[in-house]
């Protein structure tokens, strides 16, 4: 052990026998709480759900999506991550970079390939049929070479080798496509090409040692700080300010001057999505998957899909909505253009509000429902205006609040944070699962307009 990784486990406070029983205790009422009910009630949605068989091409194209994600995540928080003190002294040190930075990855990549395993074995147990024993195994080995693949892109994606991640990428589909075949094996129809997956993911290690090498220290320290910083704003419940420090700092187009014919906040808001074309098509395929679910979710025997389908509507409506954001942020400034607060933010509605009810309705044609696809997406946009009108968080939900159970003074803070998110996801989730056609059109559209006066009701505080 080095100099600098003594100096810092003696600075390092170690922790009494009873930090590690509180740690303990609250790590068993965690999975007693929330896990184990989590679970079962996962299993219970994803039951009706792991019977059908979706066409072959579909989890080749949802392993493509998880690979680039976590590959585009990377960039913000990868698999090594480490303190900043940790980074200043120890990588930035005279020894090799890839053994400093190795117990990092190994932590990481079995952290992946257990959740991984977690998710597979819920939906495996949610059949309403015993597994076929070799079937199982087949599964299992598919799934820890899909947890392995994952793993090695986001490190691919940290180091920023976009050659090696593009064969990641290519090989996750491939994945995706064994998957198929593995899931189909659990009755009894034994495939036994999807076993590669397994020694094909294991041979991409080889990349691990490159990728280690190609960090920057710099780098490394960077994304310390800038998690540090997350999770402060995170444990304040400044959620908003949490992000901010996670978006990526804007340089494209600062000299572009409007000039087509619009009202003013409007022309902003297009010159602001140009200027950011990740979160733009961020969000336009975020709107177009949701539009493409809605029709499954109302022909499906479990709202699970609704629900996803709901979720990622909303982050369709928080990328494509910032110029929303930053005005409610900034309403106390000066008015621009002539143009008081309360129509600045009519103005700043305009342009997520046709973008996610064009791409949401085109894409819900498919499936013939794209007049419930834009009322969805009316109501996420009058959630989203709900969420970023709030303010800020109210100083009597910061007062400790006892009860015979305990202090639940949190229970009112989550609430009030998740409150327009929990808003789309009961109304929306439930009506395009329960409901069908002009009915469910109706329902949407009506309670957009309930939760847009909740949400002018906040504005005028």
């Amino acid at each position: 052990m080095s100099a600098p990784d003594l100096l810092l486990k003696e600075l390092r406070a170690r922790p009494r026998s009873a930090d590690r029983a509180t740690d303990i205790y609250t790590m068993v009422l965690f999975v007693l709480v929330f896990v184990l009910p989590l679970a079962r009630w996962s299993t219970q949605q994803i039951a009706p759900a792991a019977q059908w068989s979706p066409p072959w091409w579909t989890a080749a194209i949802v392993a493509v999506f998880a690979a680039i994600g976590v590959a585009v995540a990377g960039r913000t928080r990868g698999p090594v991550a480490v303190s900043a003190p940790y980074a200043e002294w120890v990588v930035a040190g005279p020894d090799p970079l890839a053994s400093r930075l190795r117990p990092s990855w190994w932590r990481s990549l079995l952290v992946t390939v257990l959740a991984v395993l977690f998710v597979v074995v819920v939906a495996v147990v949610s059949r309403s049929t015993w597994p076929d024993p070799v079937g199982l195994a087949t599964v299992l080995a598919v799934a820890l070479g899909i947890g392995v693949l994952l793993a090695v892109t986001w490190l691919s994606g940290q180091a920023r080798r976009w050659k090696t991640t593009a064969l990641l990428v290519l090989l996750s589909a491939g994945a995706g496509l064994a998957w198929t075949d593995a899931w189909r094996s659990l009755d009894g129809d034994q495939a036994w090409w999807p076993l590669l997956v397994l020694p094909i993911a294991l041979s991409t290690m080889a990349a691990v040692q490159r990728a280690l090498s190609a960090i920057r220290p710099s780098r490394l320290r960077a994304q310390a700080v800038r998690w540090s910083r997350v999770e402060v704003f995170a444990t304040t419940a400044d959620l908003a300010s949490a992000a901010a420090v996670l978006r990526a700092p804007t340089h494209l187009g600062r000299h572009w001057r409007p000039a087509f014919a619009a009202p003013p906040f409007v022309r902003r808001d297009l010159i602001g999505l140009g200027r950011a074309p990740g979160r733009t098509v961020t969000g336009l395929l975020a709107a177009a998957g949701s539009g493409l679910l809605v029709p499954v979710a109302q022909e499906a025997v479990t709202p699970l899909i609704a629900l996803i389908s709901v979720t990622v509507a909303y982050i369709g409506a928080c990328f494509l909505s910032d110029g929303l954001r930053f005005h409610a942020f900034d309403r106390e400034r000066p008015s621009a253009f002539g143009v008081g607060p309360a129509a600045a933010a009519l103005q700043h509605l305009v342009v997520p509000t046709v973008l996610l009810t064009v791409v949401m309705g085109c894409a819900a044609i498919l499936g013939g429902s794209p007049h419930v696809a834009v009322a969805l997406a009316l109501l996420v946009v009058a959630c989203r205006a709900l969420s970023v009108f709030k303010g800020h968080m109210p100083l009597e939900l910061l007062t400790p609040v006892m009860t015979p159970v305990g202090e639940i003074s949190s229970a009112g803070r989550l609430l009030w944070l998740a409150d327009a998110v929990l808003v789309a996801l009961l109304v929306g989730g439930t009506t395009v699962s329960q409901a069908e056609g002009w009915d469910a059109a109706a329902i949407l559209v009506v309670a957009a307009g309930l939760v847009a006066v909740w949400a002018r009701s906040r504005w005028r505080q």
